[in-house]
């Protein structure tokens, strides 16, 4: 019996798989001067992150289940399926998916996002939305957030 080669991708790789795969998504990556476990302790807080970070999101509550429910500013209210593990996060409703991830790289942390519209009419609005001048402005907030907390400490 032949073996088939299995190639192992680390998160931030498999974010740029992820992304490739999503129609008129957005992708970006950058490195933070900061070590991993503060860029992810900030990130995988998704309780504070994710309102943050998206600018029209009043809340976002993880629940225990692999559920997050979002509120937008104006109180309407998505579910959300939420993926999250040690350098991986997808979060997706019926309308968007989106993630981050991110691996140790020296003193500092290689991380990755993406986001596209899962809606096949709005992909056309969607580089006004998730292109990859957005994605890369969030990984700024991320890592202007990240440098907050680093001068609180």
């Amino acid at each position: 019996m032949t073996e088939w080669p299995v190639a192992e991708l680390d998160p931030v790789r498999r974010m740029r798989v992820l992304a490739s795969a999503l129609p008129g998504g957005g992708f970006a990556q950058a490195r933070i001067e900061a070590p991993f476990e503060r860029v992810w302790g900030y990130l995988a807080d998704l309780d504070r992150s994710i309102p943050e970070l998206v600018g029209f999101l009043r809340r976002f509550e993880l629940r225990g289940d692999g559920t997050a429910v979002a509120t937008g500013l104006v109180g309407n209210r998505g579910r959300f399926d939420v993926e999250l593990r040690d350098g991986w996060c997808v979060m997706q409703d019926r309308f968007v998916v989106g993630g981050f991830a991110a691996v140790a790289d020296g003193d500092a942390t290689l991380l990755a996002a993406c986001g596209a519209v899962r809606t096949r009419g709005l992909r056309r609005v969607v580089p006004l939305v998730f292109g990859d001048r957005i994605v890369l402005r969030t990984l700024g907030r991320i890592r202007r957030a990240v440098e907050r907390s680093d001068q609180e400490l």
